[in-house]
């Protein structure tokens, strides 16, 4: 299809779709070309999750998606990709050290201890859950490598700020390429770098946190008195100023509204989609989300969805439905992918008992909002 000319015209276009609502990336499965087809085709845009995928994973994912579109469907979509600890440039240099890195082996072993003392057995040892750098540089590559060669239409990066020679890369190849951040100071840094465009997540939304230095405290302020801070940082024009989508928490059309009103150019929606039958979402997490919204379970008194902020299930703090497993390990060590690697077989056979207390069942604020309904249909209830 015929694009602007102009690459900040271009990004645009891509970016800020006719319905401002994009279906966000939601890695471990939700995320399908199916749903982001089904919302894009309906005016919305959307990303596929990168996270936790391979190179020809994606490209499978891409080609997919391409297919459900059509040769001239819109190319209103991305794909999300997470930042490994490699390529980060976020991470303060004192986090690196030989003393910080054996520190970290320590309290992932010490945390292997907790969950072995608790009955968790087979866990891998803390030595085999040691992410290699040469892997993950060369894994990121692969990717990029991928989004030249098929010529993804944006790319967005979480867990990290990649260096300025990324977006550079990327930008030659045609590629619009953001950032997710959580303040002013991120979305800052990340223009610095090159980023098109800029996700600015807010703490209510499910799922992990985007926080560009993975030791981090998440920021808790709302996501409407961020936005006009980064507002400040990315400009006001409404042709000129680097594009921003915000995400978290959007559950109504009037959360939507809110977030337009308060700064964002477009709104990022995940938890949303989890019951649509287009979403890949498990069937443990369904059931979770379902009972949630209506209110027989993760559910308080007053029929909203209870949450928090853990760190228990991948060693990044992430929102999830409040379980019991989060509330026996309150400390778990700020260590991403080594947590994630540590629990995975725990998790997946809860998941397969359905003992929904040991599964991470990612949701946003928003989760008593969530219904089972086609992606077109909550689409249109997020529509302002």
């Amino acid at each position: 299809m015929t694009q602007p000319s102009h690459p900040d015209d271009v990004t645009r276009a891509r970016l800020i779709p006719p319905v401002p609502v994009a279906v966000a990336p939601m890695a471990g499965g939700p995320s399908t070309p199916e749903l982001v087809a089904a919302v894009v085709g309906a005016g919305g845009g959307g990303f596929l999750a990168g996270g936790m995928r391979t190179a020809a994973q994606m490209r499978a994912q891409v080609d997919a998606l391409r297919a459900l579109l059509g040769a001239e469907g819109p190319d209103r979509w991305g794909v999300n990709l997470f930042v490994p600890d490699a390529v980060n440039t976020a991470i303060p240099d004192a986090a690196r050290t030989e003393a910080a890195r054996s520190a970290r082996a320590a309290a992932v072993a010490a945390y292997r201890a907790d969950l072995t003392a608790d009955g968790a057995a087979d866990l891998p040892t803390a030595a085999d859950v040691v992410p290699d750098p040469d892997a993950e540089r060369a894994d990121f590559d692969a990717l990029l490598t991928a989004a030249e060669e098929q010529a993804w239409p944006l790319v967005s990066f979480t867990f990290g700020l990649p260096a300025a020679d990324v977006f550079a890369r990327l930008a030659a190849a045609g590629i619009p390429a953001g950032a997710t951040v959580t303040d002013a100071t991120e979305a800052r840094a990340a223009l610095e770098h090159g980023a098109a465009f800029l996700v600015v997540q807010g703490h209510r939304a499910g799922g992990h946190r985007g926080t560009s230095d993975p030791a981090a405290e998440p920021p808790r302020a709302e996501l409407p008195a961020v936005l006009p801070a980064v507002r400040d940082v990315v400009g006001t024009g409404a042709t000129s100023a680097v594009p921003v989508v915000a995400a978290g928490g959007v559950g109504t059309a009037e959360d939507v509204r809110a977030l337009l009103t308060a700064g964002a150019d477009a709104v990022s929606a995940g938890t949303a989609f989890l019951l649509t039958p287009e979403a890949g979402t498990s069937a443990a997490h369904r059931a979770a989300v379902a009972a949630c919204a209506a209110g027989t379970r993760f559910s308080a008194d007053d029929g909203r969805a209870r949450t928090g902020l853990t760190r228990a299930y991948t060693g990044r703090w992430a929102r999830s439905l409040a379980t019991a497993f989060m509330a026996e390990h309150p400390d778990a060590p700020a260590a991403y992918p080594e947590v994630n690697v540590l629990t995975k077989g725990l998790r997946a056979a809860a998941a397969a008992a359905g003992d929904l207390e040991r599964v991470h069942l990612w949701a946003g604020t928003e989760a008593h909002r969530v219904r089972e309904a086609p992606a077109v249909d909550v689409l249109a209830s997020l529509t302002p």
